[in-house]
This record gives C-alpha cells, sequence and structure tokens, in this order.
C-alpha cells in the first residue's frame, strides 16, 4: 500500500524539480467553513497535467496543525506543497497557505505576511488581489464554502483585470455566505458544483475567448411582458427605468436572482417581486452596479492631480468657486476621492476659492452610506497614505471623513437619465456608469453632462466609455483615461428630455375642461351659437382663471385686452396683461382671494391700439366642485355703471394699490421669517439630539459589526478544525478496527500495560494465562493472579521500563502448557509508554518435536 502522505512535501518545487516551468494560468481558490469537501471534490476531477497551479487560502486557526495537506493527498496525485516565503509557483502544483498567515502573489512568487491579530482579517480577498494585479487576464479565481464576504471584493480586481471568476453554487455550499456574496457582486463567469469546476475551468483555458462567447450566448430573453411587468414596479417604486439599460446586463441580473429565489420561470418570479418587497429591494440594489473605490485608477487620478485641476483652478479664479459633479457615486469614494485632490490644489497654490462637489446616486441606501463618510480599512488601504493620513481619522478599524471635506461635498438623489444637469460645472466624473445604458441613453446623457459644463470644463469618463459621435464638442486631453475638454456653448440636440413610459402612481391627469361641448344632432346647434353672439353683445369681456391665475376661458372680444409675451407661450393672466391693467388685477385677484368676495376697482387705465381707456375690473370667486377658480369682468367704461348693494366699487390708484401689496407681501415675508427661524430653530434642536443618538448608535453598530466578524471568523476556524478532527477520527476508528482484526487473527495472548503497570489492553487467548476480565481495564497488573510458574511478572516488567531492554524465555503454566513469553517496551512518540506482554502458546509445537523424537529413535 502506498503512503497518501507521498506527495505532500515542504520543499520548494523549484529544488524538487530542476526546470521546471511556470503555470499557463494561476488559480486562486478561496475557503472557509465547509470547504474541505468542496476542495476534495475540485482536485478529485482535477488532471494532474492542466499546466495550471493552484493556490488554496482557507481560514485556519493559529492554534492547531492543519491536516489538510494530508486529507487532499488522498484525493489527487497533483504535488501539494505548504507555502514558505518566497516560494516560486510551478505549473500543475497545489500550495497551501500556513496558519497566522496572508499571502500576496508578486513576480511569479507567494510571500507571506503575518496577519493582524485581533483585527478583522480577509486573506482570500488579499490575495485575489494581488492575483489580479501579478497574472492579470491569467488568473482565476474560484470561491467556494464558507460564511462572511471574504472574496467577494478581490474577485471585483480579478474581473477587471481580465481573468475568471468561478462560485461553488450555492445549493451545493455547506456555508453559502461567501458563494452568496461573491453572486451579489454581479461579475461571476461560472457558477456550478464543485464537481464541475475543473471541467469549466479547462474549458476556459482551451480557448477563453469562445468560453466567454458561449457564457454569454446561453442567456436567451425571456417573455418581453414579463420584463414591463417588473420595470413597472421599479417605476412604481423607486422612480426609476431600467428598460434603458443593457437588455443583457438587465437579463443577467434578473435570471441570476430568479435562481438564487429558486423560481421556475420567469413569471413565477414576477408574481414573486410583486407581492414581496423585500425582494424587489434586493434586484433593486443588484441591478445598480456599485464597484467603486478611492482613487481607482490611480494613474488616471494622478493625471487629473498634475495637468486638469491646475487648469481648472486657473479658470476658476475669476468666479471664485470651483463646481464638480460626480454622478453614480454609489458609497462615495470617488467623490470624496476627487475633492481631495481639488481641496489638496486649492491648499497648496493658496487660492480663495470655494469648492461645490455635487455627489448624486438614484440609490438612497447607498448615498446614506456615503452621507455618513466612514469607511473599512480594507476600503482605505489602496489609497496614498498622504490623502488618508490628512483627511481621515481611525476611530478603532473604521476612518472618518474629516468634517472640513465632509461639508464641501453635497449628495443629492437625482437621476442622469431623466432628471435635469447640474449647470456651471468645472468637471464632471462619471465613470463607469453609462457603460449599463443602451446607445441612444448614452448619447443623450453625454449631451446633458455637455450643456452642464462651462466651456473648458472637463468630462472624465471610464477606460471602456467613450463619447461617440460628440467628439467634435470634445477636445480630448487623455484617450487612454477618457479625459475630454468642453470646446464650445452649442445647444445639442439630445439633450431633451427622456421620456419613459409614466409610473403607473405618477400619472398627470390634464385639467378638466370647463366649457361643455356638443356634437350637432338636429338643429339644437343654434342655441349654443346664439348664447355666444348674446355674449359677445352685451356681456363685457371676461375671463375664467383658476387657482394658479392660468386662463381657462375667455367671454366676450378680450382680444384687444391679452397679449401673448414674446418667448415660451403662456397661459399666465399677468404675463398677458400690462402696465395698470396688471397692477388692478394682481390687487383684485389677491383681495378675492384672501376676502372671498367680489372686488371692483374703476379708473384702470388700460392702452391698445385704440388708444388709452378707463376700464372698471370686477374679480368674484367662483366655486366649482373642488376647484376655486375666479371670473374677472373687464368693463369699458363710458357711464356710470349702477353697482349691487354689496359691492361698493373703489376708485383704482395704481401708487395706492401697488403700496399697499408691497406692504402686505412685507408682512407675509415678516410673518414666514418668524415662523422659518422657529422652525430653523426646533430643527437645530432635534438635529442635535438625533446626532448624539446617531452617535451611539454608529458606536454601537461598529462594535456589533466587529463582535460579529470575529463570531464569523472564529466559528469558521472551528467549523474548519471539527471537519479535519472528524476526517481524523473515522480513521482512527478503521485503524482501531484493523487493530482489533489483527490482534483477534493471531491468536496470541496479548497484555498492553502503561507506565503505572495498569492494563489499558488484552487478547481473549491472554485469559488462560492471568484471571482477566472486561472489568479490569485501568486495573495494576499485580492485582491480577495468573498460572505461570517461576514468573515475577511486576518486577521483569518494571525492568524493562527502565532498560527499554525486551525479555524472551520460555515458561510453563500450572495447567501444564508452555509458552514463550515476551516482555517488549511500548515505544511512543513521547518515549517509553508503557510494556507490552506477549505469551505464544508453544505446548502443541514441543509435543510434535517429543513425537519426532521418539520415531527417531
Amino acid at each position: 500500500m502506498s503512503d497518501p502522505n507521498e506527495n505532500v512535501s515542504n520543499e520548494n518545487p523549484e529544488d524538487l524539480a530542476h526546470g521546471g516551468n511556470a503555470p499557463s494560468y494561476v488559480v486562486g481558490v478561496g475557503a472557509s467553513a465547509g470547504g474541505l469537501e468542496a476542495l476534495e471534490r475540485l482536485f478529485e476531477n482535477m488532471p494532474t497535467d492542466s499546466g495550471m497551479a493552484f493556490v488554496v487560502v482557507q481560514h485556519l486557526s493559529p492554534d492547531f496543525k492543519s491536516l489538510m495537506d494530508e486529507l487532499l493527498a488522498r484525493r489527487t496525485d497533483i504535488p501539494i506543497y505548504r507555502v514558505t516565503d518566497g516560494m516560486r509557483l510551478q505549473a500543475n502544483a497545489i500550495y497551501l497557505i500556513p496558519p497566522k498567515k496572508n499571502m500576496e502573489l508578486s513576480g511569479g512568487c507567494l510571500h507571506l505576511t503575518a496577519q493582524n491579530v485581533g483585527s478583522l482579517n480577509l486573506p482570500i480577498d488579499i490575495f485575489f488581489r494581488s492575483l489580479a494585479k501579478d497574472a492579470k487576464e491569467k488568473a482565476i479565481a474560484v470561491v467556494l464554502s464558507g460564511t462572511g464576504s471574504d472574496g467577494s471584493r478581490g474577485i471585483q480586481d480579478v474581473h477587471e483585470a481580465g481573468g475568471l471568476v468561478v462560485v461553488q453554487s450555492i445549493q451545493s455550499a455547506g456555508f453559502d455566505g461567501m458563494p452568496r456574496s461573491a453572486l451579489g457582486t454581479g461579475i461571476t463567469d461560472v457558477v456550478c458544483p464543485p464537481d464541475s469546476i475543473a471541467s469549466r475551468i479547462l474549458e476556459y483555458i482551451q480557448s477563453p475567448a469562445t468560453f466567454i462567447n458561449q457564457e454569454a450566448g446561453e442567456e436567451d430573453l425571456p417573455d418581453s411582458s414579463e420584463f414591463v411587468t417588473i420595470f413597472k414596479l421599479f417605476r412604481n417604486q423607486y422612480g426609476i427605468d431600467f428598460s434603458m439599460y443593457k437588455p443583457t446586463t438587465i437579463v443577467r441580473r434578473i435570471e441570476r436572482r430568479l435562481k438564487l429565489a429558486r423560481c421556475g420561470s420567469l413569471a413565477e418570479y414576477s408574481k414573486l417581486v410583486e407581492g414581496d418587497a423585500r425582494e424587489l429591494d434586493v434586484l433593486y440594489r443588484d441591478l445598480l452596479v456599485e464597484v467603486t473605490q478611492f482613487f481607482r485608477d490611480l494613474e488616471a487620478f494622478q493625471k487629473l492631480r498634475n495637468s486638469v485641476i491646475p487648469g481648472l483652478l486657473d479658470q476658476a479664479i475669476e468666479t471664485g468657486e470651483l463646481r464638480i459633479w460626480v454622478p453614480g457615486c454609489a458609497t462615495g469614494e470617488e467623490a470624496y476621492s476627487l475633492a481631495m485632490l481639488a481641496t489638496e490644489a486649492i491648499e497648496r497654490r493658496g487660492l480663495k476659492i470655494e469648492l461645490k462637489l455635487f455627489a448624486s446616486d438614484v440609490h438612497q441606501t447607498s448615498m446614506e452610506t456615503a452621507s455618513s463618510g466612514v469607511y473599512s480599512s480594507a476600503s482605505v488601504s489602496r489609497m496614498p497614505l498622504e490623502f488618508r493620513d490628512r483627511f481621515f481619522t481611525r476611530i478603532g478599524d473604521l476612518y472618518h471623513i474629516s468634517t472640513d471635506l465632509r461639508q464641501k461635498v453635497i449628495f443629492a438623489p437625482h437621476d442622469i437619465t431623466k432628471d435635469p444637469p447640474f449647470t456651471r460645472i468645472d468637471l464632471i466624473s462619471c465613470r463607469n456608469v453609462l457603460i449599463y445604458f443602451n446607445q441612444d441613453v448614452q448619447k443623450r446623457v453625454i449631451s446633458l453632462f455637455h450643456f452642464g459644463l462651462n466651456v473648458g470644463g472637463v468630462l472624465f469618463l471610464g477606460p471602456s466609455e467613450s463619447i461617440g459621435e460628440l467628439e467634435r464638442e470634445f477636445e480630448p486631453i487623455d484617450r487612454q483615461w477618457r479625459v475630454y475638454r468642453k470646446l464650445r456653448n452649442v445647444r445639442l440636440a439630445d439633450t431633451g428630455p427622456i421620456s419613459p413610459q409614466p409610473p403607473l402612481t405618477r400619472v398627470v391627469y390634464t385639467r378638466p375642461s370647463y366649457v361643455a361641448t356638443q356634437t350637432r344632432g338636429d338643429k339644437s346647434w343654434t342655441v349654443p351659437e346664439a348664447y355666444d353672439h348674446l355674449l359677445s353683445k352685451y356681456v363685457p369681456p371676461s375671463l375664467l382663471i383658476n387657482q394658479h391665475l392660468e386662463l381657462v376661458h375667455s367671454f366676450g372680444d378680450t382680444r384687444r385686452l391679452l397679449v401673448q409675451p414674446e418667448g415660451k407661450a403662456t397661459l399666465d393672466v399677468l404675463k398677458m396683461v400690462e402696465g395698470d391693467l396688471r397692477t388692478a388685477m394682481n390687487a383684485a385677484l389677491h383681495k378675492a382671494s384672501t376676502k372671498e368676495e367680489t372686488i371692483a376697482f374703476e379708473g384702470v387705465r388700460v392702452r391698445s391700439d385704440l388708444g388709452e381707456s378707463l376700464y372698471r375690473i370686477v374679480a368674484e370667486p367662483y366655486h366649482k366642485g373642488s376647484e376655486k377658480m375666479y371670473l374677472v369682468s373687464l368693463e369699458q367704461m363710458a357711464a356710470p355703471v349702477q353697482t349691487s348693494q354689496d359691492m361698493e366699487p373703489v376708485q383704482f390708484d395704481s401708487a395706492d394699490q401697488s403700496a399697499q401689496r408691497i406692504v402686505a407681501l412685507e408682512r407675509e415675508l415678516d410673518y414666514t421669517k418668524e415662523t422659518l427661524q422657529a422652525t430653523v430653530e426646533e430643527l437645530e434642536t432635534s438635529n442635535e439630539e438625533l446626532q448624539s443618538a446617531n452617535e451611539e448608535l454608529v458606536a454601537s453598530n461598529e462594535e456589533l459589526q466587529s463582535t460579529n466578524e470575529e463570531l464569523h471568523g472564529v466559528n469558521e476556524e472551528l467549523f474548519t478544525v471539527n471537519s479535519e478532527h472528524q476526517k481524523k477520527i473515522s480513521e482512527l476508528t478503521q485503524l482501531t478496527e484493523d487493530m482489533d482484526h489483527l490482534l483477534k487473527s493471531t491468536q496470541i495472548g496479548t497484555v498492553f500495560l502503561d507506565t503505572d503497570l495498569k492494563i489499558r489492553k488484552f487478547t481473549v487467548e491472554a485469559k488462560d494465562a492471568f484471571h482477566i476480565l472486561d472489568q479490569d481495564i485501568g486495573r495494576p497488573i499485580s492485582h491480577i493472579a495468573h498460572n505461570l510458574k517461576d514468573v515475577e511478572l511486576v518486577e521483569e516488567a518494571r525492568n524493562v521500563l527502565e532498560t527499554h531492554r525486551p525479555v524472551e524465555r520460555a515458561i510453563e503454566s500450572r495447567l501444564g502448557k508452555t509458552y514463550l513469553m515476551r516482555l517488549l517496551p511500548y515505544e511512543g512518540t513521547r518515549g517509553s509508554d508503557g510494556v507490552v506482554v506477549t505469551l505464544i502458546d508453544t505446548s502443541r509445537i514441543l509435543s510434535l518435536h517429543r513425537q519426532l523424537e521418539e520415531s527417531d529413535r
């Protein structure tokens, strides 16, 4: 039988096989609780000559020796190495991380660093990030069973570097925390059970391009009616229209959620999200791909720091203000990065320029995270130290943005597909957002960015995005990092609003018509026309106005008095009249509204094409149903007019009415100011109380998060250790059974004694010489009677225990049997651990020997 540990080594593979070749691909495997079985199934199906190197990163207990190498060696013939610092990767080998260490790949070599005791440690993320940086498109990241979220951040780096991301299916995982977190990123290439991972990886390395195309081609568009239902739910709940996103992106994420929810069809999943608000929210967050970090693509930010921002500051000196907009800011890392660069540049040059940075997103929860300005140590780990030390304060394991920098960033909900853009902007940074929109929406959004930018303003896009057909409107500053400068002010054709189907709860109903219309039947049509004739002949020009002062209907000939102003058409009556008529009408409508009575002014001077005339204006409240409206009549004064007793006409004085109106407005303004001041004071008091309560909650939350992560880590380590111990126990149980059968098959009386000469184990054949019962285990051998002649068993056993020299001699029993007695020292791992007494029955052999001797005589 071959030793299962013969392919386990602590040696560097370069020392064992000179001339070994470098791996074609490097496969990083992250596993934790429940990962042992998945690793065994993965490597059982992996051929020994794949040409790849496999690096296994686990959450290992620091206090117990890992048996992973021995356990895997039973399932695969691939050589297994325990990693030492500086070990170079070779093809067709498995490398295991040692306990208490983090591991990174650099220059094809594995480098070990000590873990930080007492703080959150994510070894899988650390290795995956170094794997992406070193192996680039030759990197393959595999996430197996485990709790927590370790690995979900590192696979994003592998994906961006062009590598393959493989995740164990949730159904096959013993613990689904790590696979679920990895799937939540939306960038997974392959999801399958551990048995199939090897074959999928082998398919990929044969032809990566074909493999990716096949993966993409496997997803067909389901019934579009179900998508319309889901899109309507999003417009209804969140006011966002996902129908403008790329279909492949939307389909992939919806189908992933469909599988995770274990729905058999899209129709079934559509019914689920209609009735389950939580699933709708999970899908919403899944569709909004939020991958961001501080100073992402550091070289691009260096370009902004050295070349772009100084030029923008030169332009901002005249206005005294630098305005930056970051649409799609997610959790705020990119917005704060730009705020740091701008603040540092302004202070370095000693300029008196106010920085205003607008950061917007459609996801409210992400903006709340960004607004808090609190980030984990992992989030700030890769940003330049000069910015981290200057703009962050460390509290425990969390980093808090400085108050001064936080006050310069304004977070606001904003949808770039439907809301108007921020204007007079010097720099717009919209990175890796447009790639999720279809081409028409991309063009319109870039047109809106062009509208919002100042001439000379800068547009900063993601490395996979471009300005498409609008190149003539922008000057490229850096084509590699997609940095462009606006050339001129010109209205583009695509700056109009993007109009999706209206949400179900946001339909704007048209105003009801206040003039009934009828179809002409028989000769009844003559009656309305007669009414119109009489109105125009005998009724003074009159207006029906709604509560918004908009013209609803006109009676009589009002064309001489109402004129459309230049520019955009309007129904605002006060904009359609001029001079004293505007002042009188405004005052009359105001008094009629506040006093709820009819108001009349006389002697209002009105200039028209026929010259100057005096008019009498009457404003009367007119209520029809729930609508509050006004009837205004404009009667030319040719003679004294008979008035009703309840209405006293007032001689109109333009200056006096204007003064009264100004006094009334000032009183309203003073009251509004007082009310506003009281409200502000109440809000300030409430805000202070809320801030105090929020600080306490944040502190409690941080403690709970820290404790939770620690418990997760301990639980994973205990589960891993327990899995290894269960394997070892089953092996020891099998070994014990094998030993029992071996001792029975020898038919030799055997007694195992410990260092105190107490019985530890014995065979059935030993009962012929010793009066031993099963319950005698643990009793001293000196308490047990025996049938052996001339044997001082206790003394001889102690002599063997002290001298470590075996004793062998022939003896007889009182029953007439002869034995070959051996006393052997029991040599354990800690030295001498007792004595083994064996009695071989030689009675039959001696009897046959005597018979042979007698026959020879």
